[in-house]
């Protein structure tokens, strides 16, 4: 799928060759989405109309990434956009420059306040950058504490992201980030959140304040403020050229879309999700880096796809007979082969794959990129053909369901082509399946809990001896 850039030759293609999938079942699928309203669904998000029901929500993270944001055809738009990506872009150029003084930049958020900053800065994080970007985002004091004792408070910066900005571990830690940096915490902090009011009360001046509308997803936020630290670390114009390519891809969803095409590399993604949950009934779904920039690809799918899909009634409410979100999982290319890949091989189960690589990276030996693509291009093989020995354990069925995701290079705007590429398919996967991927309860109820259970824990003791009757605890003790 050709990024529409003159000057950018990526492309990305999806091989699906080797997924067990009968012509029938394939024709199934593309007939399924043809008539499953898709078109309309898709002219209803564009144009801003609450397609998130329970929430009473657009989706409009498309014009966090449009050319011209403010004439994004959605409704109650923040007339602010252009004004937000522009303070946001502004900083992060002067974080990579180096020109205010800074060496290192903490950014503490969790979930999709992490999970795509930390992917950006790992696949596209330029060296020529003044900056180190360290991400905090599970509550480990002591790889917290080795952090700080290797970082100088004098010139090290701070950007807490959280939507919400209630968020309890975001907060725990930049407490702590804030109270080690004392005096520089004011000049040298900022906060990336839809609830600037919060921020303020934290400590964050009004003017270090990155704000984003508050319809932004949460696991569509790094293309907001939320992703000022990966630009920092890219740069401004590597990270205008990642917005580009995920601009492209909606453009390219859209018109595919209304004309019906399932050519455009989100369908086509939607199309092999569908056809490995609902044709062959498959609970997984591993996605396994070749290029180590992509290794956290798997990470960041997992929550995509399992928070937007993890859903058990439709959205009149009526419970679901089938499967929605399968169990992502990730890799690192040869290191899961020395780990997981002898069960996928030869084990009773199958556990559907795919292989994301690139053909290209000049910034490494040739030898070690040959190397990484020779083994991709192996184990799909091995995967797919299988193996007939005498000894039946040296046999390899074959037929495990394994498709590759190449690119000629990797390049900023490709990346982002690629992710709102796949933004877009779990968003093709929810019309089908008629959930909504856009709201996610499920999170919730622990979080209360957990709040219920930290009161409790400040006053009464847990012991082992209470694991048992833990649902009870909060009961017994009062």
């Amino acid at each position: 799928m050709n990024t529409t850039d003159p000057t950018d030759r990526t492309r990305w293609v999806l091989d699906t060759s080797r997924v067990p999938l009968s012509a029938d079942q394939r024709a199934d699928c593309r007939e399924e989405m043809a008539a499953s309203g898709l078109a309309l669904a898709v002219e209803r998000l564009f144009s801003g109309e609450a397609v998130n029901p329970s929430e009473n929500q657009p989706a409009l993270h498309m014009a966090l990434r449009a050319h011209s944001p403010d004439r994004w055809p959605g409704q109650g738009l923040d007339p602010e956009l252009i004004e937000q990506r522009e303070r946001f872009l502004q900083l992060a150029e002067q974080l990579h420059s180096g020109s205010m003084g800074i060496n290192d930049l903490i950014h503490v958020g969790i979930g999709g306040s992490d999970l795509g900053p930390r992917l950006l800065l790992e696949a596209l994080g330029d060296s020529s950058s003044a900056l180190r970007v360290h991400c905090l985002s599970t509550l480990d004091h002591r790889a917290l504490q080795r952090l700080l004792g290797s970082l100088d408070p004098a010139r090290t910066g701070l950007i807490v992201a959280s939507k919400s900005f209630t968020t309890e571990e975001t907060l725990l830690q930049a407490r702590t980030v804030a109270s080690w940096l004392g005096e520089n915490f004011v000049a040298r902090s900022w906060a990336a959140t839809a609830r600037a009011d919060r921020a303020v009360a934290f400590g964050f001046e009004p003017d270090a304040v990155l704000g984003f509308p508050a319809w932004t997803g949460g696991r569509f936020s790094m293309w907001s403020s939320v992703g000022t630290s990966a630009a920092a670390a890219m740069g401004r114009e590597r990270f205008e050229s990642l917005l580009a390519g995920a601009a492209a891809a909606d453009a390219d969803f859209h018109q595919a879309s209304v004309q019906s095409s399932n050519d455009q590399l989100a369908h086509e993604l939607a199309g092999l999700m569908h056809g490995l949950c609902r044709r062959l009934d498959l609970a997984t779904l591993g996605v396994v880096a070749y290029d180590p920039r992509l290794a956290l690809l798997g990470d960041y799918l997992q929550q995509l796809v399992m928070e937007s899909l993890g859903k058990r009634v439709d959205l009149s409410d009526r419970p679901l007979r089938q499967p929605t979100a399968p169990l992502v999982f990730s890799g690192r290319g040869t290191d899961a082969q020395h780990a997981m890949f002898q069960a996928f091989h030869q084990g009773n189960a199958d556990h559907p794959l795919i292989l994301v690589g690139t053909l290209e990276d000049p910034s490494v030996d040739p030898e070690w990129q040959r190397t990484q693509l020779a083994h991709l291009l192996g184990q799909a093989e091995a995967f797919a053909r299988g193996i007939r020995s005498e000894r039946p354990c040296q046999e390899l069925p074959g037929g495990r369901p394994v498709s590759l995701l190449m690119a000629d290079a990797l390049s900023p705007r490709g990346l982002g082509y690629l992710l709102a590429s796949f933004e877009h398919a779990v968003f093709v996967l929810a019309v089908l399946w008629g959930v909504n991927p856009f709201d996610q309860w499920g999170v919730e109820e622990g979080k209360r809990l957990a709040r219920e259970f930290k009161k409790k824990l400040e006053t009464v003791p847990f012991s082992l001896e209470d694991l048992p009757r833990a649902a009870n605890f909060l009961k017994e003790s009062e």
